[in-house]
């Protein structure tokens, strides 16, 4: 296992259109899941995702750091990204009841069989709302 990001795989995040899910620990020690947009590569070594602080997500991630991050591309892409992730911004001032995740990449796991191909990813629709409010939110994730 690897613990740094390829630039291929960096520029497929960065495009700011990929969703991955995220899992976390729930209280109980069960694995919990999410999908999530807003996530940028800050470099080879360092994630940041924004989610809002009602979200048992960042619940998980202020008793327990410990996440996994699946990534499911076209072009045959399939990563699995560990790490530990903490909260470095509480409010982002684009929108205030979300919080700024960064998470140290402890290991990258490619995940591609042999047997079958990834031919896409998660795909979503947006409305003009959601992006524009993406736009001040990776303002914020790039600094």
């Amino acid at each position: 296992m690897n613990n740094k990001l390829s630039q291929e795989v960096m520029d497929i995040i960065n495009r700011q259109a990929t969703i991955v899910v995220v899992a976390t620990v729930d209280e109980d020690g069960s694995p919990r899941t999410a999908p999530f947009g807003w996530i940028y590569a800050k470099d080879g070594g360092t994630l940041r995702f924004s989610t809002s602080r009602g979200h048992d997500t960042y619940d998980n991630i202020v008793r327990d750091g410990r996440v996994m991050i699946c990534l499911i591309e076209e072009g045959n892409v399939a990563i699995s990204i560990k790490g530990n992730a903490r909260i470095c911004k509480d409010k982002l001032s684009v929108l205030e009841h979300c919080a700024m995740i960064e998470i140290n990449i402890t290991g990258v796991k490619n995940d591609v069989t042999s047997i079958a191909r990834v031919i896409s990813g998660i795909t979503c629709e947006i409305n003009e709302r959601y992006l524009e409010m993406t736009k001040g939110v990776y303002a914020e994730l790039m600094k």
